[in-house]
């Protein structure tokens, strides 16, 4: 019982752990960089940071963006539902020396899908790139939780052991 109960414990911490953390997506033709202000991660709606995209195949001219929030996960939801799978940017940026940067505060944690279209001097599209966007939890809401459950634990931990011993006690006679 004592074996399973701390195989249980295991799996908990190991589900409450962060996944690994990817900042941007290459992909031919663009590259997407997250620059915190701040240094280090992003954090959702927490922090906002310079998005910039970089175009090898452009030198100069403008681009379509579409970015979309993370879709629903069933087993991990984040603490704004509204948000999920919802249309954030739709936007044409201007291309200078290859490069386009826009800040942008995200709401939520997740994989942001990002399409991003090159527009040739007509305006009509000349490539389209996918790329995606991660953006991890925070860590400080990360530690609160193990806290939290692990506080959880210990209470119910410690109230069986108060009414097993005060059971035992009034059958003993």
């Amino acid at each position: 019982m004592q074996k399973l109960f701390r195989v249980g414990i295991l799996l908990s911490i190991l589900l409450l752990m962060p996944t690994t953390m990817i900042m941007g997506q290459e992909e031919e033709g663009v590259k997407v960089e997250i620059n915190n202000e701040n240094g280090g991660e992003a954090r959702p709606d927490l922090d906002t940071v310079n998005v910039e995209l970089i175009f090898s195949d452009i030198e100069n001219g403008s681009a379509n963006i579409l970015l979309n929030s993370p879709e629903r996960k069933f087993f991990s939801p984040t603490d704004f539902p509204i948000v999920e799978g919802t249309e954030l940017i739709h936007s044409i940026i201007s291309v200078e020396n290859g490069k386009a940067a826009f800040d942008y505060m995200f709401p939520i944690r997740g994989d942001y899908p990002m399409t991003v279209e090159v527009l040739d001097e007509n305006g009509t599209v000349s490539a389209t790139h996918l790329l995606n966007i991660h953006i991890p939890e925070n860590p400080d809401e990360v530690k609160n939780a193990i806290i939290f459950v692990g506080i959880l634990v210990l209470f119910g931990f410690l109230v069986g052991l108060i009414l097993t011993a005060r059971r035992g006690r009034t059958h003993a006679i």
